[in-house]
C-alpha cells in the first residue's frame, strides 16, 4: 500500500511517517510512504499512483483541499484523509469524499483510529481478481469491474461495463465468495456490486447506468448492507 504524506512542515511529515510505520508494524501491513512538501509537488510529480493521500489543508501554493479537488478529477478511488489545525476547513472534505480528518496536534491513538478507516477503504478499493470458467474458456475478472451477477436458466452471467461472461453454474456456488467483496442480493436472480450502486427505489436498484429489478423481500437487507458498506 502506497501512501503520500503532503504537508509543508517537515516535522509533521516525519511524525506522520513514524505513526504510519508504527501502525503498519502493529498490524503486519506492508506499507510505503512518500513525503511531499506541497500540493503542487504532488500535482507535478510523475508518480501519482497512491492508495491513500494524507493532506494538510492549509499550505502555501495550492491548498490541500484544492489539490484534492484536482486529484479527484482524474482519480475517484484514491482515499483522502485530511490533517489540519483549522476545524472549519475540514468540513469541506465532503466535496472530495474525504474518509475523515485529524485535528493537529496529532496524537498517535487518534491518528490510528482515523488511519484505520482510510486503510479499510483503500483495501476495499483494491478489490480482487476472480478466475472463472466461462463457456468461452477461462477468464480473469476484477471484482471492482463487475456490476452485477445474474442467473438465467442454468447459466450464471457476470456483467461488466464492457461485456458479459456466461458460465454454467448456480448463484449458490458463487454468492459466498462475492459477498466478501461487497456484493448483495437485490432479487432472487441478481447479485449487485454495492461499489457501483447509485440509487434504490421501490422496484429497482441503479447500478452504474443500469436499472436492476429489486425484489420486495430484499429491499431492507439491501439497504442495511449498503449502509454498512458506506460506513466500513
Amino acid at each position: 500500500m502506497r501512501i503520500a504524506i503532503v504537508d509543508d512542515e517537515r516535522a509533521m511529515r516525519e511524525q506522520l511517517a513514524g505513526y504510519m510505520e508504527r501502525f503498519a508494524g502493529e498490524r503486519h501491513l506492508p506499507l510505503e510512504t512518500v513525503p511531499l512538501p506541497s500540493g503542487d509537488a504532488l500535482l507535478e510529480s510523475t508518480e501519482r499512483e497512491f492508495d491513500i493521500i494524507v493532506f494538510d489543508i492549509d499550505m502555501p501554493g495550492t491548498s490541500g483541499l484544492d489539490t484534492a479537488r484536482k486529484i479527484r478529477d482524474t482519480d475517484e478511488n484514491v482515499v483522502i484523509l485530511f490533517v489540519t489545525n483549522i476545524t472549519q476547513y475540514a468540513i469541506n472534505g465532503y466535496e472530495v469524499d474525504a474518509v475523515d480528518y485529524i485535528i493537529k496536534p496529532v496524537g498517535y491513538y487518534d491518528f490510528a483510529m482515523k488511519f484505520q478507516k482510510a486503510v479499510r477503504r483503500a483495501e476495499r478499493n483494491q478489490g480482487k481478481t476472480l478466475f472463472i470458467d466461462t463457456v468461452n474458456g477461462p477468464a480473469a475478472l476484477r471484482t471492482d469491474d463487475i456490476l452485477y451477477v445474474e442467473v438465467m436458466a442454468h447459466y450464471l452471467i457476470y456483467h461488466t461495463a464492457d461485456r458479459e461472461y456466461r458460465m454454467r453454474a448456480s448463484m449458490k456456488e458463487h454468492e459466498d465468495t462475492l459477498r466478501a467483496y461487497h456484493f448483495a442480493r437485490c432479487h432472487k436472480s441478481n447479485l449487485i456490486n454495492l461499489r457501483h450502486m447509485k440509487n434504490i427505489s421501490a422496484s429497482e436498484a441503479v447500478v452504474g447506468d443500469l436499472s436492476i429489478p429489486l425484489g420486495r423481500a430484499y429491499k431492507d437487507s439491501l439497504l442495511n448492507e449498503y449502509m454498512n458498506y458506506l460506513h466500513r
